[in-house]
């Protein structure tokens, strides 16, 4: 699978082209996104499976998002039904579903190794007088945050590229999870920048009650597709053309 390296300055211009996509459909995407809340409220309702059933089903929903984006960019037209259109691909849905299943592992595994750095910083607290063990803590908290991110770069790493990888090529899962490494690894200074300014953003999309996400959201999406595009481009198809004589 061919891999392509991007220029350092698409670390800013993909949102040139998350925002042309946006802007190319700008009803669809602020109703998906909608309904993508929606439908996460209501599963989040339910106790205990409503949270698994939405961690697995994201990476679809997720698929969902890049198709939408994917036909505005093509000029087809764009339908807020194609956020649910990856669950009903029957040789898509259980392989993103999948995807999703490892995703929550992730997660958890994150959250217990968090935890546990949590808990050891809070036991040597308790254990000092007035004070005393407050460099020990600082100690312990910078090397949980270096190892909690460096376990967040690896799920990201893992999963950004893979669900495109498995829902609009097929590519079978342990393939598109190596493939989606090291296409970070290849592209990780411009993702890096990407991510910082994403940041940014975020920060500012927060101030107005999160309404500014309407907005931030599909123009992110429409940029980690045009990443997707990018780094993975399609295989060249040869054309055999007869010759009549």
């Amino acid at each position: 699978m061919d891999i392509n390296s991007m220029a350092l300055n698409r670390g800013w211009g993909l949102f040139g082209r998350g925002w042309k996509i946006f802007t190319g459909g700008v009803v669809p995407w602020i109703l998906a996104l909608i309904v993508f809340f929606v439908l996460s409220i209501v599963l989040n309702l339910i106790p205990l499976i409503g949270g698994l059933v939405l961690a697995v089903i994201t990476p679809a929903l997720i698929a969902g998002f890049l198709k939408l984006a994917d036909e505005i960019e093509a000029g087809r037209e764009a339908r807020v039904g194609h956020l649910f259109a990856p669950l009903q691909d029957a040789d898509r849905r259980n392989p993103l579903l999948l995807l999703g299943l490892l995703a929550l592992v992730a997660s958890v595994v994150l959250a217990v190794v968090a935890a546990a750095f949590v808990g050891g910083a809070v036991m040597l607290d308790d254990t000092s007088g007035f004070g005393a063990g407050m460099m020990p803590l600082a100690g312990v908290g910078f090397f949980g945050l270096i190892v909690l991110f460096l376990l967040y770069l690896a799920v990201f790493a893992a999963l950004a590229f893979s669900i495109p990888l498995v829902y609009f090529r097929g590519v079978p899962i342990g393939e598109a999870v190596l493939a989606s490494i090291q296409g970070t690894i290849t592209n990780l200074a411009p993702l890096i920048i990407f991510s910082v300014i994403y940041f940014v953003l975020a920060m500012i999309a927060m101030i107005p009650l999160g309404l500014g996400f309407l907005i931030l959201g599909p123009v992110v999406l429409g940029a980690v597709y045009g990443a997707y595009r990018e780094i993975f481009p399609e295989p060249e198809t040869e054309v055999i053309e007869s010759e009549v004589s």
